[in-house]
């Protein structure tokens, strides 16, 4: 009797697993009615991204794309990829936008019937790498080397330093608990402009107001590295009176640095007292 039993159940037990078995091949075996060549992508701002859309049957009568920023909605969005009798093969192509990089960028394939019912949807995930303006705003930037004629003239006073590129086109500079060394806290820190487009600095130009001057100095960086953390701008300077060339070479390199409420403009002195020139950020 016992053995009887002992046979039913294994029986029981094998045609349970026999029937998990078919169900798991069964949802293995279907096939994404909206199919892409690839699920995920990478780019900045300024690429374009491309990925190919194969429809598998012929459900699928109309095929929308969208766009969401961290499962937000891009609301200006929506893309309807025309489809042709007879082709199951669509190409898609977008430039990364300003914007983009703020959260996690997907562009989602939904394909409708005839009836606008939604038959299936494929996601394409985007990994958006920081450069240009964005970059320049997402970090505070801290000088970490100044080669002047070719000669370290880092100090150790100079070593907490650090700039701050505002989107508005504002910038700050914070010349950190050592104090000013050259003459910084003479100067009015007004704005920031860029020669090139806002995915690609060629140039960065700071904009300041010397003591109680009311016509802004425009000093021009060529912008040598702009990538991850790095930043290094080149200049010359007029230092004949220190018996070099008046061009000489100055490179400096900035480590970006996560923003800090510790941050702190003309560190040690009241920053309305530097407003002798009329700054307006953006229009320079």
């Amino acid at each position: 009797m016992i053995n009887s039993i002992v046979r039913l159940l294994s029986l029981v037990g094998l045609g349970l697993a026999t029937l998990l078995a078919c169900e798991e091949d069964s949802s293995i075996a279907i096939e994404s009615k909206v199919a892409l060549d690839k699920t995920t992508t990478s780019g900045k701002i300024g690429d374009v991204i491309t990925a190919n859309v194969t429809l598998k049957g012929s459900d699928v009568q109309k095929l929308v794309v969208t766009k969401s920023i961290n499962g937000v909605p891009a609301p200006d969005f929506s893309v309807e990829i025309p489809l042709t009798a007879g082709n199951d093969s669509y190409p898609f192509s977008q430039m990364i936008l300003a914007g983009d990089e703020e959260g996690t960028l997907v562009y989602t394939f939904s394909g409708f019937n005839g009836s606008g019912a939604l038959i299936d949807a494929s996601d394409l995930a985007v990994s958006v790498r920081l450069s240009g303006v964005p970059l320049l705003t997402r970090y505070d930037w801290r000088l970490a080397q100044q080669i002047t004629g070719g000669d370290n003239t880092l100090t150790d006073a100079m070593r907490d330093n650090v700039y701050r590129l505002n989107a508005d086109y504002s910038w700050q500079y914070d010349w950190g608990a050592s104090g000013p060394t050259n003459f910084e806290d003479l100067n009015q820190y007004c704005a920031w402009k860029i020669i090139g487009n806002e995915s690609q600095v060629d140039s960065i130009y700071l904009i300041k107001f010397g003591f109680l001057a009311a016509t802004p100095t425009l000093e021009g960086y060529k912008v040598t590295k702009l990538e991850g953390e790095d930043l290094w701008l080149e200049t010359t300077m007029d230092l004949s009176w220190l018996g070099l060339s008046a061009e000489t070479p100055v490179i400096e390199k900035y480590i970006g640095i996560a923003k800090s409420s510790d941050f702190t403009p003309y560190r040690g002195a009241n920053p309305a007292d530097y407003s002798w020139g009329n700054c307006t950020p953006g229009a320079y």
